[in-house]
């Protein structure tokens, strides 16, 4: 789909369009979502209207937005009662722009991802999953801080347990679309520039962030968003397992490909320029503390790192020629030590 006027191109790529070839786990998975909402504004709606007629006067109404359902919402002090909802309010939203913004990502980009990966198993992990993880980190999280500061977060209040999607996605646009182009703003010249996928994942966390601290001011909700993205990431660059089927080849070479090692799917090109000299020796050394000291997650060899660099060149991506560079001195490094020993 493309939109061409004075100030600006638009662009989406056909593929991601497809609206005839939806797999089957986005099918079920888009079911599942409108049912448990629907069910969910059935039964807050019931017990608005039942609380209500039972006001008297001593007893002010309650409002709509007031009631809660433990069953599907995340409410830390409901959460041992009904556990169910650490699943479950990955399926939920409550306010209509998110559950249409939600709704339209979830088919139109859940097919073009789903499709990509050639794996159902995958689409379903992927949003559940790591969606009831993160949903139990942040409860945990909640709940540690209330005793630490009780005045300052009520464990009564619903915790957003439906982030994946919103957030996870704009990651696997930047990694499966890094360079395509969504909007290329031509005029006025001064603010000529074109945005890639590769910019979306910033940009909606910035988004995302700036409303919740500005706005709504919630506090836990900021926090499942953060964790939701460094989730995401950590889950796709170093855990996910896709066929061979996946990345467009048959070769002996990539059966499967575990993670994504490349050098532009790194945690630093997330973020701007101007605060990468920051953060990139804050990352390396967190990157060295949780590979090499604490063995959590298996450090990346030499032939992972230009495999997935192969795979994101096939899908686009440029070389970092830096990173390029870096590698061949240490392994010429790495050589020459061997040789004088």
């Amino acid at each position: 789909m493309e939109y061409h006027c004075r100030y600006f191109d638009f662009a989406v790529p056909q593929t991601i369009l497809d609206r005839h070839n939806i797999p089957i786990a986005t099918k079920c998975l888009t079911a599942a979502y409108v049912l448990s909402t629907l069910t969910l504004f059935g039964l807050r709606f019931y017990a608005y209207h039942s609380d209500n007629n039972n006001v008297t006067t001593t007893t002010p109404p309650i409002s709509f937005h007031e009631i809660k359902n433990p069953l599907f919402q995340l409410i830390p002090n409901k959460v041992l009662r009904f556990p169910c909802s650490i699943v479950l309010s990955n399926l939920v939203d409550t306010n209509i722009c998110k559950f249409v913004l939600n709704l339209i990502n979830l088919l139109v980009g859940g097919s073009f991802i789903e499709r990509n990966w050639n794996s159902s198993n995958e689409m379903i992990k992927f949003i559940l999953g790591i969606g009831s993880i993160t949903n139990l980190v942040v409860l945990l999280i909640t709940i540690a801080v209330h005793y630490i500061v009780p005045n300052r977060v009520s464990l009564d209040l619903i915790l957003d347990g439906n982030y994946t999607i919103l957030i996870g996605f704009p990651i696997i646009y930047k990694q499966l679309l890094p360079e395509t182009t969504i909007i290329d703003i031509k005029n006025p010249s001064f603010l000529e520039k074109k945005f890639r996928f590769k910019l979306l994942p910033i940009l909606v966390m910035t988004f995302m962030t700036i409303t919740q601290l500005f706005v709504f001011r919630h506090f836990s909700n900021v926090l499942s968003i953060w964790i939701t993205f460094f989730s995401c990431w950590i889950y796709l660059r170093f855990y996910q397992v896709l066929p061979a089927s996946a990345i467009g080849t048959t070769s002996d070479y990539y059966n499967s490909v575990q993670g994504d090692a490349s050098d532009t799917f790194q945690l630093i090109y997330f973020f701007p320029d101007i605060i990468k000299p920051l953060l990139k020796p804050i990352f390396n050394k967190t990157y060295t503390l949780i590979s090499e000291k604490l063995n959590i997650i298996k450090p990346f060899k030499e032939t992972d790192i230009d495999k997935g660099n192969d795979i994101a060149e096939q899908r686009g991506a440029k070389k970092v020629a830096d990173n390029v560079k870096d590698r061949r001195r240490q392994l010429a490094l790495d050589v020459l030590q061997e040789r004088l020993v």
